[in-house]
């Protein structure tokens, strides 16, 4: 077979890793003014490894030489994008990988350039099975990959079509076994580059599938070759008989689409998560540094589920915050590099990444009450002059696109003292800072009765833009309160005060809380003396004896691959406390003692204090753990026991739930790289067999294992502290350069949130409940105190979704600005209809695809959009 070998020169840059970023942005400063000084020809191209945060580093340095790095983007002689980092694919969500192709657009977009039409994936660990959506919606009919796919499960070509759930497809191109170092220091004496040719070609032609081949010209970090040209012609005229040439990705992509047209190619499916007996899949990652990606997804629900949607409704009246969501997105995704978010880095960059996204929080908090304050229409400004009519009110959100009720969280504000600051501000009188009473009257008018959680008293600052705040001590309560029927993406506000005489209990769910035990309508919890958890699941008489448990046990493994080891551990059961009595929550706390019973009187390995929450109303069961790890080199695991067994499991992904079964490799492969028996873990797994369910539903930690008894194990935290390690039969050899990462032993606090969820068998039915569950754990029902509204506002109506099995994606402004984009994925494996009703009367709507390109119309009906979901498709609207 004569190959056509497209030849390109790039480097794979890992923006942090083992030195922090600051250290690698002075590298790529020096690679990019050499590649400035001397441009690429009109025949070839640089290769900026897919990612055009690097344009943005540069320019931070280089402003000056902005023109120059422009011309070069627009000619394609330098290539950059689609993405904006190369992230780690099988952590953040489907909807993140979604909007860091929308920053690279738009950094691309400021200097008139366009990426190559190829998502370019050469080192991510792994990808998820909505990889082919993602890269279809965006207009990108190739995929270059390496990690996560090659080796005996899979075809042996570097060429084939992957299909996801929705059934769009796409060509891959498989790296070869050296991946995007295949072509590094190509030699350019004539005899060496012949013999250097030969060797290639040999691994080029047994698995080329179209004849159309890429050699990329570069590896980590490095800035092109030394004597590139005269390097690249040696190549050319030693493999002349096989149109060896310098090339760029775009010309590569469209000739591999053109060749893989006329071919009949193997069809791949699922996700890509298996490559060994190929490359290291580095699978072990999901737990390194739990805690971060723990504050990472917490990060990304605030951005899709408050700040996006609450920021587009609020942009009707005509002030939009599409830049400051913008901002804060780049904020985020610049954690999201698989070296940085896979927490495989020195904890230098480790602190980096924790920084950049409270940052993310912050902005994303700051859009969201803005938006809010928008909403309901009050200005600041105006309140601040009129202090003497303030009127507090509580307003109570609902993050999700279908009408709730049941029990929220709020938090009341009451006015105890003005605190004033500056000159003359010295206290002439004590002020009364003790919190005040629990059996204090407390109504919050058209909300039914309060349960008071706690009680505090903290300073409360009332901003306004044109003023100093407003600094007042606040006695702040706590509550649980039933809230009846908030439209979705409504607010309903209710002021503060009131008569209790007048108030009356109303009749409705109710928790009731003993000793140890909590009963609810759906759930009873009982606590037996040696610390066992019973739940009873009153609608059908399910049983589960003992619910939950821990597993700890030594790891001496690196930040890249677990290396567990037998460690002889006791966990010892220390009592039952009640928190919360009911009527509305209920809440136990059990403590727990990881000791090693060998070492006599010494201290706990790890504490552990672990609250049973269960709500009026609430089907599942909250389990709130808190704990204190004081031991190093060690991997500490929940064990959820169902009574699922034998099961299928299907865990929640990008754009939906995948199916699962556990990998089983040879003996030859294992000696290369072990499979670990966990998976990546976003918002719940479900374990399903024909006549029963359970679901965990999990606030951001990033790893489970699933065992043939039905166990579910959610990894607490792994403490190791090293970056890599080359002495492990796990994995043996460097995986990255070696560093001690102390902080990695995660000592210290740690916390983590679940819930659990016994329904019936896997339809659409119980699809459906799956999805509502993880919105009301994870973004549930809540409420916040405005002491300085002038009014009570009435409610505000949003966006509401129907149609059983449609799950909620995206409510967000277009890229334009010019419409609302609607998003939502259907679960179930067959078409359904839906709609989408909005709290405005409709002009037009449109079909797009995931990147706003618009391919079909729909005909709204008032203030309603109704359409189709084919199975399991992404469907996004716009709608004006």
């Amino acid at each position: 077979m004569a190959l056509d070998v497209h030849v390109v020169s790039h480097t794979h840059w890992d923006r942090e890793w083992y030195q922090p970023m600051e250290r690698f942005r002075q590298r790529l400063v020096a690679l990019v003014d050499e590649l400035l000084d001397d441009p690429p020809g009109v025949d070839e191209s640089f290769l900026l490894d897919g990612q055009a945060i690097i344009i943005e580093d540069y320019l931070d340095v280089r402003p000056e030489r902005g023109g120059e790095l422009r011309g070069l983007l627009k000619d394609g002689r330098l290539e950059a994008g689609p993405w904006y980092v190369l992230a780690d694919e099988l952590i953040p969500s489907g909807e993140a990988l979604v909007r860091n192709l929308f920053a690279g657009r738009r950094l691309l977009e400021r200097f008139e350039a366009k990426s190559p039409p190829v998502l370019y994936c050469p080192d991510s660990f792994g990808h998820p099975a909505a990889l082919p959506s993602i890269a279809t919606g965006f207009g990108l009919p190739v995929v270059i990959l390496w990690r996560g796919y090659g080796g005996p499960r899979w075809p042996t070509g570097d060429t084939a079509r992957w299909t996801s759930p929705s059934g769009d497809s796409v060509v891959i191109y498989h790296l070869p076994r050296d991946g995007y170092e295949f072509g590094s220091h190509l030699p350019s004496e004539n005899g060496a580059a012949t013999s250097r040719w030969r060797r290639m070609r040999d691994e080029l032609v047994p698995r080329s599938a179209t004849g159309v081949v890429l050699v990329l010209n570069g590896a980590d970090h490095h800035a092109r070759q030394v004597n590139h040209r005269e390097a690249v012609a040696a190549l050319e005229q030693a493999g002349r008989d096989d149109a060896v040439h310098r090339s760029t990705l775009r010309r590569f992509s469209h000739q591999l689409v053109d060749a893989a047209s006329t071919e009949v190619l193997p069809v791949v499916t699922g996700e890509l998560r298996d490559s060994y007996g190929y490359t290291w899949c580095l699978q072990g990652t999901l737990a390194t540094r739990a805690h971060e990606k723990r504050l990472n997804a917490f990060a990304e629900r605030l951005m899709l589920r408050d700040a996006e949607p609450w920021a587009a409704l609020a942009s009707r009246s005509g002030r939009t915050r599409r830049p400051l969501i913008e901002q804060a997105w780049r904020t985020l995704l610049q954690s999201h590099p698989h070296d940085t978010l896979c927490g495989c880095s020195i904890d230098d960059v480790a602190d980096a990444m924790e920084l950049r996204l409270r940052s993310a929080i912050h902005q994303g908090e700051g859009v969201r009450d803005e938006a809010i304050a928008d909403l309901i229409g009050h200005d600041a400004v105006a309140a601040h002059d009129a202090r003497q009519q303030w009127t507090p009110i509580v307003v109570v959100r609902n993050p999700a696109t279908r009408v709730r009720s049941g029990v929220a969280i709020l938090e009341i504000e009451e006015f105890i003292a003005d605190v004033p600051v500056g000159p003359g501000s010295a206290p002439t009188t004590p002020v009364d800072a003790t919190a005040p009473s629990n059996d204090r009257p407390l109504v919050v008018d058209g909300i039914g009765p309060l349960q008071i959680l706690s009680r505090a008293v903290r300073y409360s600052r009332t901003e306004s833009p044109r003023h100093y705040p407003d600094n007042d001590l606040v006695a702040v309560t706590r509550v649980a309160a039933w809230v009846a029927e908030v439209a979705g993406y409504g607010i309903t506000s209710h002021s503060v005060g009131g008569q209790a005489a007048t108030r009356r209990r109303a009749r409705g769910p109710r928790v009731t809380v003993g000793r140890q035990a909590l009963e609810n309508d759906s759930l009873s919890v009982t606590v037996r003396d040696d610390g066992t958890i019973g739940v009873h699941h009153r609608a059908t008489g399910r049983q589960v004896d003992s619910l939950l448990a821990f597993a700890d046990e030594g790891d001496v493994g690196d930040l890249y691959t677990p290396a567990r080891r037998p460690r002889h551990v006791a966990i010892e059961f220390r009592g039952v406390r009640r928190v919360h009595r009911g009527p509305l929550r209920g809440e136990l706390a059990l403590r727990y003692r990881v000791v090693d019973p060998t070492v006599g009187r010494a201290p706990a390995d790890v504490e552990l204090t672990v609250n049973l929450i269960l709500d009026a109303g609430a089907p599942f069961l909250r389990v709130a753990i808190v704990g204190e790890n004081r031991r190093e080199n060690h991997r500490l695991r929940m064990v959820v026991r169902t009574d699922v067994a034998p099961a299928e499991i299907w865990a929640d992904a990008a754009f939906g739930p995948v199916k699962r079964e556990r990998l089983l490799i040879g003996d030859d492969e294992a000696r290369v790289e072990h499979a670990p028996a966990t998976a990546p873990l976003q918002r719940y797994v479900s374990t399903f067999n024909e006549s029963r369910g359970c679901t965990l539903f999990s606030d951001g930690l990033a790893e489970y294992e699933s065992r043939n008894d039905g166990s579910l194990l959610v990894t607490l935290l792994r403490a190791v502290g090293e970056l890599s390690r080359n002495d492990l039969p796990e994995r043996p050899g460097h995986a990255g350069w070696p560093s001690p990462t102390p902080k990695a032993q995660c000592l210290g606090p740690f916390a983590a949130t679940f819930a659990v969820l016994l329904h019936g068998p896997r339809d659409a039915a119980t699809i459906d409940l799956v999805e509502s569950a993880a919105d009301d754990v994870l973004s549930p029902l809540v409420g916040a105190t405005l002491r300085s509204a002038m009014s009570i506002p009435a409610p505000v109506t949003g966006v509401e979704l129907e149609g059983t099995g449609l799950a909620f994606s995206a409510l967000k402004e277009s890229e334009d600005g010019g419409w609302l984009v609607l998003r939502c994925v259907n679960l179930v494996d067959d078409n359904v209809d839906g709609a989408w009703q909005l709290p405005f009367d409709l002009g037009e709507a449109r079909l797009a695809r995931l990147d706003e390109t618009i391919i079909g119309d729909l005909s709204p009906d008032g203030r309603r959009i109704r359409f189709r979901a084919s199975a399991r498709a992404i469907v996004t609207i716009l709608a004006r």
